[in-house]
């Protein structure tokens, strides 16, 4: 008895700390692009969104949209574009976090979002999800999994050499602009 709960002290322990790295967004092994500092943060991606690609004809939805953390922000202004046309989440407590960095997998999403609002293809947002995943880091069942295949299959993102997407990775500066290149086709 007295093994079991040792290990089970020992287990809760470990687990307690893989929980404190994953609380803390630290990876196990982060990328060179983290290692640098360079990522790309929710504002700046919404400034590149806004400022790289042509709106012009695309409707935007009367929405009003309440955001209460923008106000210092240098993109604010672009945060609010994106935010009324549903490019970009707004959370339900009406925050944008433009200081988070943006991950692979929310760039997908968001490339999800402008393919469909442009398209007008709304059956877009579910038609990958009862397929097989391709990647072996990203189950069917992930939140993000339809964006990540709608944005590969439209060869907006890409999947690294080894098969692998690497959703939580965060995005760089490098391949912010190459979705946006990639987007701007689209937009034709």
């Amino acid at each position: 008895m007295l093994k079991v709960i040792r290990s089970l002290v020992i287990f809760l322990a470990l687990f307690s700390l893989m929980l404190g790295c994953a609380a803390k967004k630290e990876a196990l092994l982060p990328s060179e692009e983290v290692v640098r500092g360079k990522v790309i943060t929710r504002g700046e991606f919404a400034y590149l969104l806004v400022t790289r690609l042509n709106w012009e004809g695309i409707e935007k939805r009367p929405k009003k949209v309440i955001i209460i953390d923008i106000s210092k922000s240098p993109y604010r202004n672009e945060i609010k574009k994106v935010a009324k046309m549903e490019i970009m989440e707004v959370y339900p407590n009406h925050t944008f976090l433009p200081d988070k960095t943006l991950n692979r997998g929310e760039c997908a999403k968001i490339v999800e979002n402008i393919l469909v609002t442009i398209k007008g293809k709304e059956k877009w947002k579910r038609k990958y999800l009862s397929k097989p995943s391709p990647f072996p880091d990203v189950p069917n069942y992930h939140r993000h999994f339809n964006a990540i295949i709608l944005a590969t299959k439209k060869r907006t993102m890409k999947p690294y050499r080894d098969g692998k997407f690497r959703p939580g990775l965060p995005l760089s500066p490098g391949e912010a602009k190459r979705v946006i290149r990639r987007l701007e086709r689209h937009f034709k």
